[in-house]
């Protein structure tokens, strides 16, 4: 929150310059985050009058101009401004002077003619049109009032301060506010708080002759204040407001609504100004919204609103979002006579929710967001009418109307002078304690080691024994806690089961040439749709996230495969031309999860590949491969997923239970990825292979005796698997059968259509002699009638 220095001087003596008031702001736990300087950019600029104006010879729209800037003979300078005029005084930015931008003058020759300096206009010294009225950029800005020349213009431009950028934590909604920070930087520099006194002249009259208001939701306005002022006179603001306005960061516009957010930045309050001529009937209804009711807000877009929205209304239509933003309908204009001050306070959970679901947010729902003191709201109005007094903008009524049904109790906190200390970890007497919540604005005593503390209202933060503790902490400085070493016990920590799996299986992938990815676990439903999923797939229920980012992060994953893809995706379109890519996360089981209960959180393997050397046999020995390293043997069966090759997918089954799947992309799912080239994919349950993992047996010795090894080559029809002749010739070569794989599968002449012809590597070996051909010759032979009898799979000759 900006915040100009002059303003908080008028209610506090600030014995200091900016850097140091800061130091000692932060130094008591009231953050800053940067001070800003408003002369800096602006150096050496005076009042100059125009003494005399000549047209240029040179130039048809330039003249040459001699002016006063308060030295002994007037300087001549060259201007192309069309608003020039003997007797104007303006802004003259010397030889020498700095302008925003980095700009600096010097002496220079405008068509052969000397000039020594520059007349300014607004822009050109980033004094905006509705600090200082002007012309803008359509030429010179000319003093509205007579200056001696010569004068500094940073005080008459409003740009003689330095303005504090001070970090409010959302504990301290009360140093949303000048007042709030002006009390925290008198009990830090040592000065004395000092608050305008409210008063101002006011006028007979009743609010029901003019307005009728109807509180009907005090659970979410638990107070609501309202004041008229009539016989209204829309004008400019005086100097002093717009320069307080500019400082803090707000435009000016006129001064009724001005006075508004001079009061939400000096009070904390947010207030709101309605033209009574434009409440329909003068009704205004402070009520939840209705069923697919709409509002148009000051910003010109209309809203779509639902029923736990609260709403300020007419006797038909929404006028306002309470605590967001007004609607058109009521606006303040140049035509305004009458005017209703609201002061309110809105529940804080309801603006936060409505804020997040209209994506609106303004400067005063970020105030009730954090918490509006309800207590303080007649006062704020009163601030806001005193201002109207001050500016004879208007007449105020004196009746006022305050809805406060139920006004929060003060809480009366009891604490211990001894915990406090031991809290603290510092000793400091129950006297020092007392005055220091004096000085905060609490009512403080002392009987013995008990500490009774009530805060004033507007400290809301302020709720037990360790907000006392914290409060007496950061007065008497941070600084004086004693260094000390850490005490303490530390555990050894460990990793659990699931990341036990997780980094063997990283492990042993990143051996195979693989390299880790890491996606977000929330995901967008539409990721899961391109998928094509069966209407009943377990994996098209997701769980949806209450308060997502947006709708490309609003649901978690049931599957990695979607992630996998879109990474594929980005690396294909970036034309990395190779890319074996794994990712271990979790899956969340919605389909599975019972009512109050959290979903199941299942550790899953992801694996994509693409590129030269990279085809299904890859993945598929990778992932038969890793299950091996567990313990765990797969079963490579036919498989089939909508979004995977029909002729190319496979499951692998280990004890009975599908454990993964294995396939290249169905060109329909590649298309909707944006996947150019042929991809194949992976997913494992990593759940269920760290329940199936074997612990390794005692270490068998390397054989003793050589191996035989014969090639076999068979054919078979296209719909033989080769995962089941590989189990057949397994079974069948006990007990000297030590391995067997295959290295070629061959389709074409003089193969006849519709076969395949599969050729295996078989290795024999004996731990106890070297085989001969006769040991190897009748198992050969075995394998042979196994494979045609269980496969039809005949000896290719």
């Amino acid at each position: 929150m900006k915040v100009p220095m002059q303003w908080i001087k008028s209610y506090t003596a600030i014995p200091m310059d900016a850097e140091a008031f800061q130091d000692a702001m932060i130094m008591h736990g009231t953050g800053v985050e940067g001070v800003e300087d408003q002369t800096a950019d602006v150096k050496n600029v005076v009042v100059g009058r125009i003494m005399k104006v000549v047209p240029h010879e040179n130039s048809d729209h330039m003249v040459i101009c001699q002016v006063d800037v308060g030295e002994a003979e007037p300087v001549q300078i060259v201007t192309g401004a069309p608003n020039v005029h003997e007797g104007d005084e303006v802004p003259v930015a010397l030889v020498g002077a700095e302008l925003p931008g980095g700009v600096k003058i010097k002496t220079g020759k405008l068509r052969g003619v000397d000039s020594f300096g520059m007349c300014c206009s607004g822009p050109e010294l980033g004094v905006p049109e509705y600090l200082y009225p002007s012309v803008g950029d359509k030429g010179l800005l000319v003093f509205h009032e007579e200056y001696a020349p010569g004068t500094d213009v940073h005080s008459i431009l409003g740009i003689d301060d330095q303005i504090i950028d001070f970090e409010i934590l959302a504990n301290r909604p009360d140093c949303l506010s000048v007042w709030g920070v002006a009390r925290e930087a008198a009990v830090t520099v040592g000065t004395k708080f000092e608050k305008p006194e409210i008063a101002f002249k006011t006028v007979p009259g009743r609010m029901s002759d003019y307005v009728t208001i109807d509180v009907r939701d005090t659970d979410l306005c638990p107070r609501y204040v309202g004041r008229i002022v009539r016989n209204v006179k829309i004008g400019p603001s005086p100097m002093w407001l717009r320069k307080a306005l500019h400082g803090a960061g707000v435009r000016s516009i006129n001064n009724i609504v001005d006075i508004t957010n001079y009061v939400m930045l000096e009070t904390g309050h947010p207030m709101h100004a309605f033209d009574l001529d434009k409440v329909k009937n003068g009704h205004i209804v402070v009520r939840r919204a209705y069923p697919d009711e709409t509002i148009t807000t000051l910003d010109g877009k209309e809203r779509a609103l639902t029923t736990d929205m609260l709403m300020i209304a007419d006797e038909t239509n929404a006028t306002g979002i309470a605590g967001v933003m007004g609607g058109e309908e009521s606006e303040i204009t140049e035509t305004t006579k009458t005017v209703l001050f609201e002061a309110a306070a809105f529940d804080r959970t309801s603006i936060r929710l409505t804020t997040r679901a209209l994506g609106l947010r303004t400067e005063a729902s970020g105030r009730f967001e954090r918490g509006v003191c309800a207590a303080t709201c007649l006062e704020a109005a009163n601030r806001a009418c005193q201002l109207v007094d001050m500016l004879d903008a208007g007449e105020i009524v004196d009746d006022v109307f305050d809805c406060y049904p139920n006004p929060k109790p003060q809480p009366r906190i009891e604490a211990s002078v001894e915990r406090i200390n031991r809290k603290i970890g510092m000793e400091i007497a129950g006297e020092e304690m007392v005055d220091i919540l004096q000085r905060l604005d609490m009512q403080a005593s002392l009987s013995g080691d008990c500490l009774t503390v009530i805060p004033p209202v507007y400290r809301e933060d302020i709720e037990n024994e360790s907000d006392i503790s914290e409060e007496v902490l950061r007065i008497h400085g941070y600084e004086y806690i004693g260094s000390t070493l850490l005490r303490g016990e530390t555990a050894p920590g460990s990793r659990n089961a699931n990341m036990r799996v997780s980094d063997r299986v990283g492990r042993f992938l990143a051996s195979k040439g693989f390299y880790e990815i890491r996606n977000f676990s929330f995901i967008s439903p539409k990721s899961i749709e391109k998928l094509n999923l069966d209407a009943d797939d377990p994996r098209r229920k997701l769980l949806a996230l209450r308060n997502p980012l947006g709708e490309d992060t609003s649901v978690m994953r049931s599957t990695l495969i979607p992630s996998m893809l879109g990474t594929i995706s980005l690396n294909q379109n970036r034309n990395n031309e190779t890319a074996m890519l794994y990712e271990i996360g979790p899956v969340f089981d919605e389909w599975n999860r019972k009512a109050g209960e959290l979903p199941a959180e299942i550790p899953t393997l992801s694996i994509g590949a693409y590129g030269e050397g990279v085809d299904f046999f890859l993945v598929r020995d990778a992932v038969l491969d890793l299950l091996a390293s567990f313990g765990v043997r797969g079963e490579v069966v036919r498989g089939h997923e909508n979004f995977l090759h029909p002729g190319r997918t496979a499951f692998v089954e280990a004890g009975g239970q599908r454990i993964a799947v294995i396939g290249e992309l169905h060109p329909n799912t590649m298309k909707a990825f944006e996947i150019t080239k042929r991809t194949v994919v992976a997913e494992v349950n990593l759940k269920m292979l760290g329940e199936m993992q074997v612990e390794v047996d005692k270490i068998k010795p390397l054989p003793k005796f050589p191996a035989v090894t014969r090639d076999l080559a068979l054919v078979m029809t296209e719909s033989t698997t080769v995962g089941s002749v590989l189990r057949v010739i397994e079974q069948a070569g006990k007990p000297i059968l030590a391995n067997v794989s295959v290295f070629d599968i061959y389709r074409g002449a003089p193969m006849m259509p519709g076969t395949k012809s599969v050729a295996f590597s078989l290795q024999f070996r004996n731990p106890d002699r070297t085989l001969s051909d006769d040991d190897v010759n009748p198992v050969m032979q075995k394998i042979i009638d196994e494979c045609k009898a269980q496969c039809n799979a005949i000896l290719r000759l």
